[in-house]
Formats: C-alpha cells, structure tokens, sequence
C-alpha cells in the first residue's frame, strides 16, 4: 500500500511540475506577444470630402495583427488597405461591431512588417448631398499620440495637418522564431487545460496521501 501511495506521489509531482512549467510558459508567451495600438489618445472628429489614406512606416520589424477604420457611426463606401502597395479592398461584414468610433478588421493571417516597410489605409465615406452636388463625407479625427513601443517612425496622410488620422492599426511584438502572432483564443484553452491539469494534481496528491 505503501509503496502504490509513493508511485501516486511521485506522478502528482510530476504532474504538478509539468503544469507550472506550462503555466508559466504561455505567462511568459502571452506577455511577449501583447497586442498593443498604434494610436492613443484619440479626439477631435471632423470630416473631409473625399477619400483618405493614412500611411503608417515602422522603424522596426512588428507583426501586424488588426486594422481598425475609423467610422463613427456611419456606413463608409469602401475601405482598403495595403502592405508595401499590395492594395487589399475590405468587406464591411468582415469587421467587428463599432467600438469607441473604430470597427476592427482582424487579419487571419497576422503579417510581419519589416523595417521601413508601411501599411496604408484608405476610408471613403457615404455619399452626402450639399445643395445640388453629392459628396462623399469621410470621418476622421486630428489628435493622437503614437506609442512608442509600437516602432512607427512617421504617421502621414493625404490631408494637411500633423496629427491627422482615420484609422488605427494593433500590433504586437516581433518574434524572429515566428512570424505569427498566437491568438488570444488560443491562451485561453492553454490555461484552461493548464488550470485543470493543476486540479487533476491536487486530487491525486489528496487520495494519494
């Protein structure tokens, strides 16, 4: 009996060790991978009539994870993007719900932008009338500050003004062993399994002892 409860013992340990070596893992990997904006403290909305591109240029290798356009409420005409000229146009259903003015485009592929490379990103408003013309009526705001930890040198567009945007980009950290960033999801499950790996340990170590 003695000896059953000494091999019970040392399974739980060993399987205590292996979730705490998980555990911390996916702490250390989930740290690293931290999703951050590019644009913070956001204010100022105005409108334009036409298209706008603003371009974002990294000093930096960063993964690019989403792509948030700028809408406020309205139903914008067309929206694109591109990585490095590769033109990318956008499907309104494929965005999240608006939150704090921006409807999200997550990348299901996350992408890798190298030093001095640029993502632009291109909103065409809804079509307005003013007097006898129509216009097409896009939104975007004129004050932000750029995170530093997220490697962009330079946040230009094609209107006039230094700190004009109608977009936001969310990136993460640069891992030179993947160029993919994990999903949140997948944490989720990790810890999960991990939570219950340290309740099947405890337990055993209970009818063990």
């Amino acid at each position: 009996m003695t000896k059953g409860r000494s091999k019970m013992s040392d399974i739980s340990r060993k399987l205590s060790s292996a979730a705490a070596s998980l555990l911390t893992l996916i702490l250390v990997s989930s740290a690293a991978h931290a999703q951050i904006d590019v644009l913070t403290g956001i204010s100022g909305l105005t409108v334009r009539y036409g298209s706008i591109t603003t371009t974002y240029r990294f000093n930096s290798s960063m993964i690019l994870n989403s792509i948030g356009f700028f809408t406020n409420g309205s139903t914008p005409q067309s929206l694109s993007y591109s990585i490095n000229g590769a033109s990318q146009s956008v499907d309104l259903n494929s965005l999240s719900t608006e939150v704090s003015g921006f409807r999200w485009l997550t990348l299901s592929n996350p992408t890798t932008i190298l030093q001095n490379q640029s993502v632009a990103v291109t909103t065409l408003g809804p079509s307005v009338k003013v007097g006898n013309r129509f216009f097409n009526e896009t939104k975007y705001f004129t004050s932000f500050t750029v995170n530093a930890s997220s490697n962009i040198s330079s946040v230009t567009t094609n209107v006039s003004g230094s700190t004009i945007s109608n977009s936001n980009l969310r990136v993460s950290a640069y891992n030179p062993g993947s160029n993919v960033a994990p999903e949140p999801g997948t944490f989720a499950l990790a810890l999960t399994g991990g939570g219950a790996l340290l309740g099947t340990c405890i337990r055993r170590r209970r009818i063990a002892g």
